[in-house]
Parts: structure tokens; sequence; C-alpha cells
């Protein structure tokens, strides 16, 4: 090998690139994600020590700097780190296909409005320049989240807005952040009656706890200094699983007209 490529190595030009390939970017919380870390080998040999698979997302918070003004800053959060902990040397002009499996968390948001998951993969090599890659997931509702999503379109809402939004220390979450679908009606009962309902999905194993914040319409006087004061809101807490399905849009609708 001439030392002018041990010298492009060294600062990792023509160095070993990363590509994984995913066997599908669809996916519910939970589930299972498959494929194959594939390493093309650069100019020359190189050792790699490792391989990381970070499953991220995004989310935003709002910060207010000392003359009162409210900034929206976008983070980045890992929700499960994966390692292949398999040492090898990828020679020049090689391939090597390694195969892996990972689970999903739970909490991992959908994909809807501005957030995205994604999995980020990086080779523990020295130097190198193409060293990470990124695959987006979109991830889809479970069969529970779905049928919440389902009752509230069949009681006459639309969700028109999603945000993952950094909330302060909580027990009923280990996220930095929740995920808030919004809901505007559009057709009838509620019709006129809300200005949104807010959902939140927190997964437990086979059951869904659903918390919903309801905003109730201003109406005069009474109801504009309401929602001045922040009291034209509600909460309430909702947990299913599959045998309620049946009656999820008539326990909806009792929890949104217990709140009207």
């Amino acid at each position: 090998m001439s030392f002018f490529k041990k010298a492009l190595g060294a600062v990792g030009i023509g160095a070993a690139k990363v590509d994984t390939i995913l066997e599908t970017h669809h996916a519910s919380p939970g589930e299972e994600i498959s494929g194959t870390v594939k390493i093309i080998g650069g100019k020359v040999a190189q050792e790699i020590n490792k391989i990381d698979l970070n499953v991220m997302c995004n989310y935003t918070v709002e910060r207010e700097d000392s003359e009162g003004e409210t900034t929206t800053i976008t983070k980045n959060h890992t929700l499960a780190k994966f390692q292949i902990n398999e040492r090898f040397t990828i020679e020049p002009g090689d391939e090597k296909h390694i195969p892996f499996a990972l689970d999903l968390a739970e909490e991992t948001p959908l994909t809807v409005g501005q957030s995205k998951t994604w999995i980020a993969t990086n080779l523990d090599i020295d130097m190198a320049l193409d060293k990470s890659d990124r695959d987006y997931l979109h991830i889809v509702p479970t069969e529970l989240q779905q049928a919440a999503i389902d009752a509230m379109e069949a009681l006459g809402f639309k969700l028109y807005e999603s945000d993952c939004e950094g909330i302060d220390e909580v027990s009923f979450s280990r996220l930095p952040f929740v995920q808030e679908l919004e809901f505007k009606t559009i057709t009838g009962d509620f019709h006129g009656r809300f200005d949104e309902v807010e959902m939140v999905f927190f997964n437990r194993g086979e059951q869904l706890e659903i918390i919903f914040e309801i905003d109730r319409k201003a109406r005069g006087f009474k109801g504009f200094f309401a929602e001045a004061l922040d009291l034209d809101e509600s909460k309430a807490r909702l947990l299913i699983d599959e045998a309620d399905l049946e009656d999820l849009e008539d326990a909806i609708y009792d929890i949104l007209e217990a709140n009207c």
C-alpha cells in the first residue's frame, strides 16, 4: 500500500462507508424493526470496533428570554440505543452485511405533523468522513391508538395538528416531551362547543392510556373571561384495552359531554 493511500485513510478520505437497509420503514410503537448494515470498504484496510444503532426522534421546547420573547428550539432525543459488538477489519473494496433486529420503544411518537423518527447508524472507526447513516421511519398508530383516532373522527372531529412538546419531568412519562394530537370539530354534536380537544397517548403494554385536554369554546363575556383566566380547559383520563374497542366511541362521547 502506498504512503499516499495510508495518508488519505488517516484523515478519512477513501475510508469505509456505511449504509443501513431496512426491511420496512413503516412500524408501530413497540414493534420490531429489522434490516442489514452494509459496510463498504474504502481504499485502505480499516478496523471497525463496533456499530451503534440509535433510534432518535425530535421535539420542541419553548424558551423565554429576559425580555419575555419566546423562542422555539428543536431538540433530538435518543429513544433507544443498540450496539453490534462485532470487531472486524474491512478490506479495500470489500462489502460486509450484518443483519440486525431491534424493538421500537412503546413511547415512540407517531409520524404526524413535524414529528420525525429515524435510526442513526454510526461506525466506530477512526477518522472516517462517511461513517454514519440516517434512515427515517414512518411510525403508524397501534390498533388501540388508531381506534381512538377513528372514534374522534366518527364524533365529528378532525386531526389537524400534532406536536412533540417538551415538558418538565413527570411521573407518568420517562421522556422529556409528550406528543399532543390536536382535534378540531367539523360536524356532529360537539361542533362549535369546543375550540379543540387534545389527546396524549401512553402505551401500557396491552392497554392504552389516553389523556384528554378539552378546550371549551368561549361563549359571551363569561366565556371570554374564563378563557383569559385559563379556566376553560378540563382534563380527563381513559384506560382501554382490546375489549373496550366496541364501546370506545360511546366512552369518548360521555367524556366530552361531561366536559361541555
